[in-house]
């Protein structure tokens, strides 16, 4: 639309809470304090409290003075897009110079998260319009949804939009995210009514998953439920999840590129209404683009309740890092390494029919196991590698350290080398117990760090051992015991490439744990 590649502006997008937003970007692609749930741009690649220029401001600057002067005049300018952008150290010199160039209102998108910081606070002081947002009601569940960056604590992140809001000469509008069976429930929002009471914004905004979610369980929170919600805050309440229901203003089709539409596209997925509202053409015109850039391998289409959303096809997005991995999964050797694995587990599962496996992936082992007579079920947070599971395993998508099964469900639960790749693998063995049986049997299989196999790939950034969050495995042990009466034993050395017999922690590929639940005592059940 502005004839040039739009790298730092993209837009305007069409948006429920600004109208038409020219939006621009001040940090890179998913540089963030969160890694939330539900966020549409999928998860934090870049989790950080580091404040610096991310990006050339003056770049910046100049590529928005050519998109004003291109383009019909929005409603706002909006500083949001890939990332945190109070993340990046020039917001307020940015601020200021936009104000200078234009009488178009400032909005800043923020997850708030570092308004606790004086300098922070003080470089958004010139903008229109503040739009933060507060997930929780306590420390908790804003671990679970915003899994905030680790120098982040709740108490104090709420305390900064308190100060905040009441210092800003502009409007707060603070945005309250709402999931189904985990914030969006009377109890947990009454929490957050009484911090909203606190920080006392303009304008309180509720919204749930509308697009594709960083994690398939952040499911949306039904329109009713939110209605019903809202007595809990003391102000004024909109409710902004759904459509944006707005009419494009048609500019001639020669004004659209591919570029402009893709620029949209990478800050978040778009319905083609999206588009045509965006860039302001037909929705016919704009489906012609979006089917050109699926075409040629340059956007995606996602499908979510029903609804396509066009996404950037990133190089490890969709199913082309499944494809890979199942395809690597075919040599001959990783089929010794789970054939190995699942004699093993058929030996000392003997006895144990409702078997499941926790972060089971596409469920090669446990096709061996249903095969072999065990009744397995699979549960795994990817519905995409669920659906390549074979067909007699039962799968179930969800987090293990929510297990969405009642209490003694289970004669057993594996971790085929899944547990260390689980971010709070505390609360995903405490599911387990809670979902065995009495005398259940747990079996873990730890990739250990000692050996050589396991070394040359925590050194290999193609490799998936790269994103191991927990190795040590004595305090795995030691929060097993809590729990389980164990046995370990190391097990499938692997020298050069070949698979051996072997309990020599440097050779051994993996570190097994494997146990019975221990019976509650009568002092515990109490308590």
């Amino acid at each position: 639309m502005h004839g040039r590649k739009s790298q730092y502006v993209y837009g305007p997008v069409p948006s429920r809470r600004l109208g038409r937003s020219l939006g621009v970007d001040l940090v890179p692609f998913k540089i963030c304090t969160y890694d939330c749930i539900y966020c549409q741009l999928g998860r934090t690649t870049g989790k950080t409290v580091m404040r610096k220029e991310y990006v050339p401001v003056e770049a910046v600057l100049a590529e928005l003075e050519r998109t004003l002067a291109g383009c019909d005049r929005p409603d706002y300018i909006s500083l949001a897009g890939s990332g945190e952008p109070t993340l990046n150290a020039r917001i307020g010199e940015v601020i200021h110079r936009i104000k200078a160039m234009t009488s178009i209102p400032v909005a800043v998108l923020t997850n708030g998260s570092l308004l606790w910081i004086r300098e922070v606070r003080e470089a958004l002081m010139e903008a229109d319009l503040v739009l933060p947002s507060l997930d929780a009601g306590n420390e908790r569940l804003f671990r679970h949804v915003n899994r905030p960056h680790e120098e982040i604590l709740f108490d104090v992140m709420v305390d900064g939009l308190r100060v905040f809001t009441k210092r800003f000469p502009g409007q707060v509008w603070l945005e309250v995210f709402l999931l189904p069976g985990v914030t969006g429930v009377p109890s947990e929002v009454r929490r957050i009514g009484e911090l909203v009471k606190r920080i006392q914004p303009a304008l309180v905004q509720l919204n749930t998953t509308r697009r594709p979610p960083a994690e398939i369980f952040a499911t949306p929170l039904a329109e009713e439920q939110m209605k019903a919600l809202k007595r809990f805050f003391p102000m004024d309440v909109q409710i902004i999840a759904g459509t944006s229901g707005e009419e494009p203003q048609l500019l001639e089709s020669n004004r659209i590129e591919a570029d402009d539409i893709m620029a949209l596209l990478a800050r978040r997925p778009c319905t083609c209404d999206d588009v045509a509202v965006g860039l302001g053409v037909h929705v016919a015109e704009a489906l012609k683009h979006l089917e050109l850039l699926t075409t040629t391998g340059k956007a995606t289409v996602v499908l979510d309740d029903g609804r396509a959303f066009y996404a950037v096809n990133r190089p490890d997005q969709g199913c082309t890092t499944m494809e890979r991995y199942l395809e690597s999964c075919r040599t001959e050797f990783w089929e010794k390494v789970f054939q190995a694995e699942q004699d093993y587990l058929i030996r000392h599962l003997k006895g144990r029919r409702e078997v499941l496996s926790v972060g089971c992936g596409p469920a090669i082992i446990e096709g061996g196991l249903e095969r072999s007579g065990f009744s397995v079920t699979g549960l795994d947070v990817s519905r995409e590698a669920l659906d390549r599971a074979p067909d007699g395993i039962r799968t179930v998508a969800g987090r293990a350290e929510e297990m969405p099964f009642p209490e003694g469900t289970f004669d057993a639960v594996i971790f085929v080398a899944s547990l260390q790749f689980i971010e709070n693998y505390t609360a995903a063995l405490r599911e387990a117990a809670k979902v065995l049986r009495p005398g259940g049997r747990i079996i873990v299989m730890l990739l250990n760090p000692r050996s050589g196999f396991v070394r040359q790939r925590l050194n290999d950034p193609d490799s998936y051992v790269q994103k191991l969050r927990h190795a040590d495995l004595e305090e795995i042990e030691e929060v097993m015991n809590r729990d389980f009466d164990l046995r370990t034993e190391y097990f499938l050395g692997i020298d050069k490439g070949q698979i051996c017999d072997a309990s020599d922690p440097d050779q051994a590929t993996l570190y097994v744990l494997r146990g019975e639940k221990r019976p509650v005592r009568l002092k515990e059940a109490v308590e």
